[in-house]
């Protein structure tokens, strides 16, 4: 699949064991690359390196190199010297030049990065070019995530089929507006970078950037989107059906990132709409993702539907008004214009809760705006992933 892209990937036998823990994507010269990253003022020194790539314009074959267990970040300029070391390394190694290279670190916070290590890893990740699969590179970039994550879609449209392959990482510290750690979505498609640009933030508005496992934003948070121009389709004709097709790849990842949450043992939709602004309903939701009762209520299956109305009332929005709330868990009513629906039971919403994807509607008015937000439950594991991830 998507065969114009080389994989290599190494480990530097270190924090993971001989587990694989860097990577090289190499791709060929054709190929547009879109990158968005977070918007948490704290940058890593990958990120600031990435941005000032993005700055320049990136022609002929470029490479994506990651490495997981260190995010090289509040490493100061040590920490981007030796970003530019790495690539200037792998630059001269591979012919391919300084400023098509494209760093992503991800781990730990706050400690340098092992050069020793790392350097002959990446070296040897140039070596098994094109011998490594997309499996391996998910894998290599995993860090407390229990499992790698991956998608796969075909799509055809006429007699042509294009091909989208996406690969994220991350399970904490993961929050709206670039809420993925780390993610690479690749499609054989050709289109131009301003239109790829345009697609990749649309997909990730309403993806990576409605998901919330704990309101905390990572300084690694990196996107990249890639076209890598072999299949050439009227852009223009299907945008629409390229757009939708793009989305549905990016919510797919979205949803295994939830999943893995640390800890993670649930998966909690939460729509609210009626609002008179997008942005109002979207806080609303995100009060309710965020709220440690409505989570911990998600971990322990009780429909404590009390939870999230006092969540919502939370949000400090003016236009919030108790008899204007309609309340659904699943395809239950359970509030109708503040007031406790006469079809609704507990066991309905315990039989709810008891599924691994919970469904929460509100709504708060006759608007057709509507923000969605994707939260995981909170559970005994989260704590103890956090209390111990640096030892």
């Amino acid at each position: 699949m998507l065969s114009d892209i080389k994989i290599g990937c190494s480990s530097t036998n270190t924090k993971y064991g001989k587990r694989l823990d860097t990577a090289i994507i190499e791709l060929d010269t054709k190929a547009n690359i879109s990158g968005l990253f977070t918007s948490n003022k704290f940058k890593s020194a990958p990120v600031q390196v990435c941005l000032d790539q993005f700055k320049k314009k990136m022609h002929g074959k470029k490479m994506l190199i990651v490495n997981a267990g260190n995010a090289n970040a509040a490493t100061g300029e040590k920490g981007i010297e030796d970003t530019k070391k790495l690539i200037n390394n792998i630059s001269n190694l591979s012919g391919i030049e300084f400023n098509q290279i494209l760093p992503f670190s991800t781990g730990v916070v706050g400690e340098l990065l092992d050069m020793e290590s790392l350097v002959p890893a990446f070296k040897d990740c140039i070596k098994n070019l094109s011998k490594n699969t997309w499996s391996d590179f998910a894998k290599a970039i995993m860090t407390t995530d229990t499992h790698h994550k991956m998608v796969k879609h075909e799509v055809k449209i006429g007699s042509k089929k294009f091909k989208i392959i996406g690969i994220a990482k991350g399970v904490g510290m993961i929050e709206p507006n670039m809420a993925t750690t780390l993610s690479y979505v690749f499609t054989d498609l050709k289109i131009p970078t301003i239109k790829l640009k345009k697609l990749h933030k649309k997909a990730c508005d309403n993806s990576f950037n409605v998901i919330s496992i704990d309101g905390d934003q990572s300084p690694s948070d990196s996107t990249i989107l890639v076209a890598t121009g072999s299949v050439d389709i009227d852009i223009k004709r299907y945008e629409q059906k390229i757009e939708t097709e793009l989305l549905t790849v990016f919510r797919k990842l979205s949803e295994k990132l939830v999943l893995d949450g640390e800890g993670a043992t649930k998966l909690i939709r939460i729509n609210v709409k009626g609002l008179s602004s997008f942005d109002d309903c979207k806080k609303v939701a995100l009060k309710i993702a965020n709220s440690p009762l409505v989570k911990t209520a998600a971990y322990g299956e009780d429909p404590n539907w009390g939870r999230i109305i006092s969540a919502a009332g939370n949000a400090n929005v003016d236009e919030f008004d108790m008899n204007n709330l309609n309340l659904k868990i699943g395809k239950h009513l359970v509030l109708f214009k503040g007031n406790l629906s006469k079809s609704y039971s507990e066991s309905k919403g315990k039989r709810e809760f008891r599924k691994k994807i919970i469904q929460l509607d509100i709504t708060l008015g006759k608007s057709k705006n509507s923000a969605l937000i994707m939260t995981s439950d909170l559970t005994p594991d989260y704590i103890s992933i956090n209390s111990d991830y640096r030892s």
